[in-house]
């Protein structure tokens, strides 16, 4: 279920204290306009009443799409990833058949979003982002990319963003083909090798390809 607090934000422009909602969970059923407001960032987008000035709080909370059988915990201070991961490893509860995730920024809870909205499987893509990363270690050091992000813009056409110091400085189209490829060639494996793993991402994408051989 949902749960939420006020809490006394101070703005970081005037120093002003305002109450704001802050979510321990959201459950999408129970509350469906959460749905959107967590993807346009309006349920963590804190408005000083007082001077205007807008900022996003990075705070950890459960984000729960009941309709879709998906669970994702956003680690955002890094503070609890074990811990988390003891609680939604549990079996014989109610999330059994759940797509379980942690994910540890804002960021990555965002883009895991945006993949899985797009209907596809969040470990091919980040074993694809894996390869793309290699690629750029290798030939565009000097690019200094901290930053590669999934993303779909306004006509539903999707990419990966590459980033440096919060700024976009290159794109380049998802190649679906290759996802499909992967997808028929190695999900069976990737099933058997990742059951169980909750925290998707680089290191992850990684790890399983070098235990694929």
């Amino acid at each position: 279920m949902s749960q939420s607090a006020m809490q006394e934000i101070t703005c970081p422009k005037c120093g002003k204290k305002h109450p704001f909602t802050v979510w321990d969970s959201i459950n999408t059923m129970e509350h469906p306009e959460m749905k959107e407001k967590v993807r346009n960032d309006e349920a963590f987008r804190y408005r000083c009443p007082d001077c205007g000035a807008t900022s996003l709080l990075n705070y950890n909370f459960l984000y729960h799409q009941q309709e879709d059988k998906i669970l994702i915990f956003v680690d955002a201070d890094g503070s609890s990833p074990k811990g988390m991961e003891e609680i939604l490893s549990r079996r014989g509860n109610a999330f059994d058949s759940y797509l379980k995730r942690i994910v540890l920024s804002y960021n990555e809870f965002k883009e895991k979003l945006l993949i899985l909205d797009a209907g596809l499987d969040d470990r091919i893509v980040e074993i694809i982002k894996s390869s793309i990363w290699d690629n750029v270690d290798e030939k565009y050091k000097d690019k200094h990319i901290d930053e590669i992000y999934f993303a779909t813009n306004e006509d539903g056409e999707h990419g990966f963003l590459f980033r440096k110091e919060g700024k976009m400085i290159a794109s380049m189209e998802f190649d679906m083909s290759l996802y499909n490829a992967i997808k028929e060639a190695a999900q069976a494996r990737i099933d058997v090798l990742s059951r169980g793993d909750l925290i998707i991402n680089r290191e992850w994408a990684k790890n399983i390809v070098t235990r694929m051989g």
